[in-house]
């Protein structure tokens, strides 16, 4: 099964979307199209919060991740509830 913060990850860059990824402590990764560095930043911190935006800079959505110690579908820990990401849960609830 594949991890809910990594589905995210990737339906959000399938539509052309950025991720900005906050570890904590700074913004690791600012308006990214990469997967593996977004996840490697995710990956490098217990909690992680990402930031999806479009090509127009608007903000689409916002979550609470952790890579860690957490069944695959509780990795998006929190969200912002709003369409597009209620569309992303729906997607990914498609994949449980």
């Amino acid at each position: 099964m594949q991890k809910a913060y990594r589905h995210l990850v990737k339906h959000a860059l399938s539509l052309g979307h950025v991720i900005s990824v906050w570890d904590g402590g700074e913004w690791q990764v600012k308006r990214s199209n990469k997967i593996k560095t977004i996840t490697d930043a995710i990956e490098s911190v217990e909690e992680a919060q990402i930031v999806i935006r479009d090509s127009a800079d608007k903000k689409l959505g916002w979550a609470f991740v952790s890579a860690y110690g957490l069944e695959p579908e509780e990795t998006v820990i929190d969200f912002g509830v709003n369409e597009f990401m209620d569309a992303w849960y729906d997607s990914y609830e498609k994949t449980l």
